[in-house]
């Protein structure tokens, strides 16, 4: 198995199996300079990735699967899609969403449901998928508001606690 150096901004050099390298058959939208990235664990038990390129240091995605923040999605590829990814079966396909995480309030980040990457991951092929008539958002919360707010009841208790 032939290791290979992949220089990244994120996390200096990182070394990799070349059959971990996931090969892009057209580029993410507005990133038509990489055709190869590897994937990354942000932190062990981490609902969340790195999506990071091979060819390009500072070009790095936080992606993950929307299921883990109970989102309900399923969409159908087209047949087009389904060959040019050589995918034979459902399982075949890992689906990860590209995070947006705002520097001012992480806990309002959002995923791109209408522009999911889909990775054929036994070829290692993989591409951005551009959906339609789905419903989804490009800023789909993962975490809603009343998650983000302490319960009125849990500020009444740690205030009364204060009072002790």
């Amino acid at each position: 198995m032939t290791q290979m150096i992949i220089n990244t901004a994120r996390f200096g050099e990182v070394e990799v199996a070349e059959d971990r390298l996931i090969h892009f058959v057209e580029p993410i939208l507005g990133f038509e300079k990489s055709f190869r990235y590897i994937i990354l664990d942000h932190a062990e038990d981490s609902p969340f990735k790195w999506l990071q390129s091979a060819e390009e240091p500072e070009l790095a995605f936080v992606v993950t699967n929307p299921k883990f923040f109970g989102i309900d999605y399923e969409f159908e590829l087209s047949d087009e899609l389904v060959t040019q990814l050589k995918l034979e079966a459902a399982d075949d396909a890992l689906v990860l969403t590209i995070v947006n995480i705002p520097q001012e309030d992480p806990g309002k980040m959002t995923t791109n449901l209408l522009g999911p990457i889909v990775i054929n991951q036994s070829l290692r092929k993989a591409m951005q998928v551009v959906l339609s008539d789905t419903g989804y958002s490009t800023k789909a919360r993962l975490i809603p508001d009343e998650l983000l707010q302490p319960s009125s009841s849990a500020a009444s208790r740690t205030a009364s606690e204060k009072g002790d």
